[in-house]
């Protein structure tokens, strides 16, 4: 049923990237961009193929740590050299600094807006290419002819020369006139080709390194928000036990497990203001919002080796009656994994505190499941596990949900800092 093809770090962490620069028009792709031209650089300074991999990964996830559309957009603006951008810079590093995969990248994204000229300065040359990309990126204006820029653009970046390191800066001025470089770097259909020219050879070959990475793909999606910062480890907790109690074996209560740490990795392209809306959601915002089923589809589809459980997450919001979203899936198309998502993700979230209401007790919470499975929504028999174990589920999902609570008051003092 499922494969144990090993999934590409870089492929994981660039669909994490997209996601990220989905949440509005104007970030264009910019993790993409900054990737493509930190790799040129790199190559051009003729750097071994493993720090090219650690440049390139980080490169991809390097505004990880800036939660919204405003602070990215302030990042990006090509006059921002004076901006702040320590902390962004840190919440990234934070975020990623556990797991060992990215850990070199995670380094060099701490440091990725360090100024060569500062006094004491020590950042990793790979830091430095990833500030020189970035501030290119951002000085070409990809809605017109990029080659007839490339002038004004040296000139941008000559004006702040002292703050980049000279090997980079020289290097990019080597390849900036080849129409190859711009055209990958700016163009979304060939900014992946780059990337090719090296071999990334950081994958996940087994089930606890892939759990450890939606982990941190859990946390980079919840804790942009105090309100959801315990959620998907909440949802994951619940779909585990659901489905080691409906007798699946010990590899699919994992993935199932997985699952449930990815499967709101489309609230990405969410925006925090909707998120954290104290009141009801107007018919703009909640079509903003239920997009995100399928971007979790897309997101982990596009992931060779995880095309089913691309499935599972996505279908937390869908029904058996065929009113659910977003493919309107039902009855035996619905699979008995969707299923227990499905009630995995609504038991989670009716037991929680939201920013409109309190969290339900246990008997309001089984008397909402309940009408649920009997106007035909969800599964009558799942409810009924649910029913008969329900101090074994919730004691797990109040662990898992405690544990990440921790996580994320320690997490807050990067975000107050």
């Amino acid at each position: 049923m499922v494969t144990d093809k090993r999934i590409s770090i870089f492929d994981f962490a660039l669909a994490i990237s997209e996601a990220v620069d989905l949440v509005a028009p104007a970030l264009n792709n910019h993790h993409k961009k900054v990737a493509n031209i930190s790799c040129n650089i790199a190559l051009a300074m003729e750097l071994p193929n493993s720090e090219v991999q650690d440049i390139v990964l980080a490169a991809v996830l390097h505004d990880i740590g800036a939660f919204s559309v405003e602070e990215r957009i302030e990042l990006m603006a090509p006059d921002s050299f004076d901006v702040e951008k320590n902390r962004h810079a840190l919440l990234g590093y934070k975020l990623l600094k556990g797991f060992g995969p990215l850990a070199k990248a995670a380094g060099l994204i701490r440091r990725h807006h360090a100024d060569y000229s500062r006094p004491g300065e020590d950042a990793p040359v790979g830091s430095h290419i990833i500030h020189l990309a970035d501030r290119v990126a951002v000085s070409f204006d990809d809605s017109r002819d990029i080659t007839g820029q490339i002038p004004l653009a040296l000139e941008k970046i000559d004006e702040k020369s002292h703050v980049f390191h000279p090997g980079a800066l020289s290097a990019f001025k080597r390849i900036a006139g080849h129409e190859y470089f711009l055209l990958e770097a700016f163009s979304p259909s060939l900014c992946m080709v780059s990337m090719k020219r090296i071999w990334f050879s950081q994958v996940i070959a087994d089930l606890d390194t892939l759990r450890g990475f939606a982990r941190v793909i859990a946390q980079i999606i919840d804790f942009r928000s105090r309100f959801t910062a315990t959620h998907s480890n909440g949802v994951a907790a619940v779909a585990n036990e659901l489905t080691s109690i409906s007798g699946f074996s010990e590899r699919e209560c994992k993935l199932m497990e997985i699952a449930g740490f990815l499967h709101d990795v489309g609230k990405l392209a969410v925006p925090n203001s909707i998120l954290e809306k104290n009141g009801s959601l107007d018919d703009e915002e909640f079509n903003t919002v239920k997009k995100h089923a399928y971007y979790t589809y897309a997101i982990l589809a596009s992931i060779d080796g995880l095309e089913n459980i691309a499935t599972w997450a996505a279908s937390h919001h869908e029904r058996q009656d065929g009113n659910g979203y977003p493919f309107h899936v039902k009855n035996e198309d619905f699979s008995k994994f969707s299923r227990v998502m499905a009630v995995a993700d609504i038991l989670t979230a009716l037991m929680e505190d939201r920013p409109y209401r309190a969290g339900m007790d246990r008997e309001e919470a089984e008397e909402a499941l309940l009408r649920m499975a009997e106007n035909g929504g969800i599964d009558k028999n799942i409810v009924d596990l649910v029913k008969e174990h329900f101090f074994r589920i919730n004691d797990a999902r109040v662990k898992a949900q405690q544990a990440a609570s921790k996580e994320y008051e320690a997490f807050r003092v990067g975000l107050a800092g």
